[in-house]
């Protein structure tokens, strides 16, 4: 069974060039796995070397050939250990020629920053998300990442393991409080309103999530679905979501075939050929679906409370912003402290 890994991600970058023909790559994706943080608070324990190989399997597997997926943090100091002895097993095939040839073009790539993040994220609301992609669309890149880093990390978060239910709800009202800020500092006047509301009703729907015994959280819609940008966001239904609400015997055979041996083009040729013949013998399936989503947001979303821990935030501007979020640090030092020291250690403050 694989291992969600999405807490240890740490963006993507553009590679400018390397390798020709089939070997070409274009994507480094880092993933990085520290026992503690910057202020030596642990955040998980140290990683067995079985346990580093089989996340460094996992994790390439993921990705096809045309990226290079990098590593870093003393909790993989197990694969430093094991590279001493010269010899990876079959569990790694080829994976010292793939080092020395990451080695090479780590010069190359270091004064590049084009990550992906302030490409969109959505909720599933989407009136809401075509009001926040509007807010943001003349936006800069900063500014855009520093938004939709809202929705990613602080609202819709897949897998909370690393925290409470209690941290969880907290992270969300911290989004909020962000949010404030954003709409204060940098969302234009006749944005201002919409973006709030919109931002909200998100936080609200992550509120409503549920989180499983492994910390996997289902939100109860889908967050894909998009045609177009900014203010001109149109929705058409998430296929796949669908699959998972209407009929989860056809979800449970998708989500367990195996995407390693053909990047996952029989997958995709499954849900084509499911959602075909879905429609043809129930052809109101869609709409059946859409009055699901919009039930579940009437009764379940906007009945949601949100919490309330960084309501005492001043969003008023950066410096102070900043001052009072390190001050309910040192109060509450042992509270969702991995999320708060990511958030005053972020490039967007500097």
């Amino acid at each position: 069974m694989r291992i969600d890994y999405s807490r240890f991600y740490r963006g993507t970058t553009e590679i400018p060039s390397y390798g020709k023909g089939a070997n070409k790559k274009d994507t480094l994706v880092k993933y990085e796995f520290n026992t503690r943080d910057e202020h030596g608070n642990k955040i998980m324990d140290k990683m067995t070397k079985e346990e580093t190989l089989q996340a460094m399997k996992d994790i390439r597997a993921q990705y096809g050939d045309s990226v290079i997926v990098e590593f870093s943090g003393d909790g993989m100091a197990a694969l430093a250990e094991h590279k001493k002895g010269g010899n990876f097993g079959s569990a790694l095939p080829e994976q010292e020629n793939r080092d020395e040839k990451d080695a090479l073009f780590q010069q190359e790539i270091k004064h590049y920053d084009k990550s992906l993040n302030h490409l969109p994220a959505y909720s599933g609301l989407s009136g809401a998300d075509k009001a926040v992609a509007s807010a943001v669309e003349h936006l800069g890149k900063r500014e855009q990442e520093f938004v939709y880093g809202i929705i990613r990390e602080n609202f819709f978060v897949a897998n909370s393991s690393s925290m409470t239910e209690e941290e969880r709800q907290a992270n969300i009202s911290l989004g909020m409080k962000k949010a404030e800020y954003a709409a204060g500092s940098f969302i234009s006047g006749e944005h201002r309103k919409s973006f709030l509301e919109a931002m909200e009703s998100m936080a609200k729907l992550a509120g409503a999530g549920k989180a499983d015994g492994h910390g996997n959280v289902d939100y109860a819609m889908g967050q894909g679905g998009y045609l177009g940008h900014g203010s001109s966001l149109q929705k058409t239904t998430d296929t796949i979501h669908m699959m998972k609400t209407m009929d989860k015997e056809a979800y449970e055979k998708y989500q367990s075939m195996d995407r390693n041996q053909d990047g996952g083009l029989a997958a995709l040729k499954f849900v084509a050929n499911w959602y075909q013949d879905a429609v043809n013998q129930v052809p109101s399936m869609v709409d059946e679906y859409e009055k699901r989503m919009k039930e579940y947001e009437d009764e379940q979303v906007k009945k949601q409370k949100l919490d309330k821990t960084f309501d005492g935030l001043n969003t008023a501007n950066k410096s102070v912003f900043l001052e009072s979020l390190r001050a309910f640090q040192q109060k509450n030092p042992n509270f969702l402290s991995a999320a708060i020291s990511q958030e005053l250690a972020s490039a967007f403050w500097e």
